[in-house]
């Protein structure tokens, strides 16, 4: 820290409250449902210190690349080396393939402080897969440094240019915030995690340290125990329902902005006592390893932390952290270790690159299964096969089939194709083992579907990837007309268009459609979803219809799952039953009806009559496992269920005959 801005202990207390609603949030002792908002906080605190060194600097002429990112790597490094370095340990010990393979794409980026953009198209901060990521948390570290790559600039451009840096910064703080309320009232999730939607937050500290006008005395303890207050209130009145940040983030932005200008009033007096000083200065690396050691812990016991587990955790974090602040973080950043600048950045490109290798190793060695015992590796590589389409048609989980050679299965002596199949990646799951039981009964046909573009003709999958579905979904309809096909099977995964749900990994943020390049509301939704179907089936008249109705979801990793209560010797948990599957399938139950699905021509599979009956749905099947991830079927899933196309196959073939 510069010495000229002299050292408050009121923010330091400051800290400690944003570390540990953070870690109360996260380790569930609390009834907090905004606990997250910690790091909004630690956001402006750090925009506010910060920026205080850079613009004296600057307006001294002393300001250099060189060493400010010096003082970064001093304060930033240190414990993230560290932690990062254990983490991977760790990791390899307790997560399984899949995990271990999106773990090192992460080790690979948080280096570099791009984890956030590792997060972008995954499943949210806020869902279930979240507990299976330990370096989830280190998105927050990739929006800091991204806005310390760009803020010096618009300082040292305001001096060159003779602009009013107030006013820039202020401008920019706007638009960012409008970016950030516009993302939340159009519901796209990952503005969560991007520096765009989160610069307001630092800029507003930045602010508070440009302009520093002194809180009137008579005001002051208003505003600094009012600030705290908002803060406090922040973290029961926000949860994880709402847009974030967006508008309601401003709360404890807020919140923490009266407390870092009510220097002195009781609140403050209050922070800078010595247990809220103590957690703050090592709230950094408490930060840094509070999640690790849940996610971690979690994944052993295979069950949420009982309350007496989470405070021993709560407990080691601060054992460790105190650990990491005096062993490695003090000293580095006192200049008692690695002194000169130029063999401080040695180092840490050193053991940066290390890193990331070893990251570069976990990716190309596919989760390094190697690692788990026979029996382990034999149940966890159920999730890493792919499937068997793709080895038959050669193709890539997106390409457009009109892009590639036709897509043939079954039988192979037909001159006419008797059949094809359309859908999202559940048709991709089943299409060769409809294949199997084509070439059983002599018929031959075509898969034109396409993963994440369910059967809605007419509407466009709107989201992070670059789906193309209504022109490929019109496409398939053109082929399926040119070939006059009589047999047409239809394989989705029906409950996931009406989000949100009650289970399972849903990617919420993707889930939306677009009708003529427009997005469809919330509140349209389901009227666009019937006429999707509608516009479908209308298309298929004529032809018989065989629609397989959704595969049971069963709301965890199954391979995953069970591989690591195989080796940790817990149980798995309970797959849902019939009642919670026909729950979660009402809506689009009434869609089907209220589209007229159910007509003459069309049959209505139901794979969960096989999978579930009237009790509990299967994962399993004499040992072999069923599903590859929460909701796809595996080889040996898609073989029990692709016999329920036999009849409209076997007609099929003795069509084309």
């Amino acid at each position: 820290m510069s010495a000229s801005l002299s050292y408050r202990p009121d923010i330091d207390g400051l800290r400690a409250v944003s570390v540990t609603v953070v870690m109360l949030f996260h380790l569930g002792m609390t009834t907090m449902s905004g606990g997250f908002v910690g790091v909004d906080v630690f956001f402006v605190i750090s925009g506010f210190l910060i920026t205080s060194i850079i613009a004296r600097e600057v307006d001294a002429g002393e300001f250099t690349f060189a060493g400010f990112y010096e003082r970064r790597i001093r304060r930033i490094y240190p414990a993230l080396i560290v932690m990062l370095a254990a983490t991977f340990l760790g990791a390899l010990v307790v997560l399984m393939p899949r995990e271990f393979l999106a773990f090192a794409r992460t080790l690979i980026a948080t280096p570099l402080f791009a984890a956030n953009f590792m997060f972008l198209g995954e499943d949210g901060y806020f869902d279930a897969a979240s507990i299976t990521k330990p370096l989830l948390h280190t998105w927050s570290l990739g929006v800091e440094e991204q806005f310390y790559i760009v803020f010096p600039w618009l300082l040292i451009a305001a001096r060159r240019m003779g602009w009013n840096r107030l006013v820039l910064l202020l401008a920019v703080v706007a638009a960012s915030l409008v970016a950030s309320i516009v993302a939340g009232v159009v519901d796209w999730g990952q503005a969560y995690f991007l520096l765009p939607m989160r610069f307001w937050e630092l800029g507003f500290g930045s602010l508070l340290a440009l302009h520093r006008t002194a809180v009137p005395t008579r005001l002051r303890d208003v505003v600094g125990v009012g600030g705290l207050a908002m803060v406090a209130a922040s973290c029961f009145l926000i949860d994880e329902s709402m847009a974030f940040p967006g508008w309601v983030a401003i709360l404890p932005v807020v919140g923490a902005c009266g407390v870092m200008v009510a220097e002195g009033s009781p609140a403050n007096r209050l922070l800078a006592t010595r247990p809220f000083v103590f957690i703050g200065r090592i709230s950094y690396p408490m930060y840094l390893w509070h999640w690790p050691l849940i996610v971690f812990s979690v994944q052993v016991l295979g069950r949420p932390l009982a309350p007496l587990e989470a405070a021993a955790i709560f407990g080691l974090t601060v054992l460790l952290s105190w650990g990491t602040l005096v062993v490695v973080e003090a000293p580095i950043r006192a200049r008692r270790r690695l002194a000169a600048r130029s063999r401080l950045f040695v180092v840490a490109s050193a053991l940066s690159l290390v890193l990331v290798g070893a990251g570069v190793a976990g990716f190309a060695g596919r989760g390094l299964p190697g690692r788990l015992s026979p029996e382990v590796r034999a149940i966890a590589d159920v999730a890493a096969d792919p499937p068997a389409i793709d080895r038959l048609c050669r193709r890539s989980r997106t390409a457009m089939a009109k892009d590639l050679p036709p897509c043939e299965i079954g039988a192979g002596a037909p001159t006419r194709y008797g059949f094809a199949v359309i859908g999202d990646s559940h048709s991709r799951a089943l299409a060769a083992a409809i294949g199997d039981v084509a070439k059983g009964e002599g018929a031959k046909g075509l898969y034109l579907g396409r993963v994440a573009c369910p059967p809605l003709l007419g509407l466009e999958r709107y989201g992070a990837g670059n789906w193309h579905c209504a022109a490929h979904l019109d496409w398939a309809m053109k082929r399926i007309a040119q070939e006059n096909i009589g047999t047409v099977l239809v394989v989705a995964r029906w409950g996931v268009m009406l989000p949100p749900a009650s289970f399972g990994h849903e990617h919420v943020a993707d889930l939306r459609y677009a009708r003529d390049g427009h997005e469809v509301a919330r509140d349209q939704l389901a009227a666009e979803v019937e006429a999707g179907l509608r516009a479908t089936f209308d298309a298929l008249k004529g032809r018989r219809v065989v629609v397989l109705f959704s595969v049971p979801e069963i709301g965890f990793d199954v391979p995953t799952v069970l591989a690591a209560a195989k080796r940790f010797g817990w149980t798995p948990p309970v797959t849902p039953d019939r009642a919670a599957y026909e729950a979660r399938q009402k809506k689009i139950r009434d869609l089907f009806a209220a589209a007229g699905v159910a007509r003459p021509g069309v049959e209505i599979v139901e794979p969960a009559d096989l999978l579930c009956g009237t009790g509990r749905c299967r994962i399993v099947e004499d040992g072999r496992i069923l599903y590859s991830d929460d909701d796809h079927l595996s080889a040996t899933g898609a073989a029990a269920v692709a016999p329920l196309f036999a009849p409209a196959l076997k007609q099929a073939a003795g069509e084309t005959r």
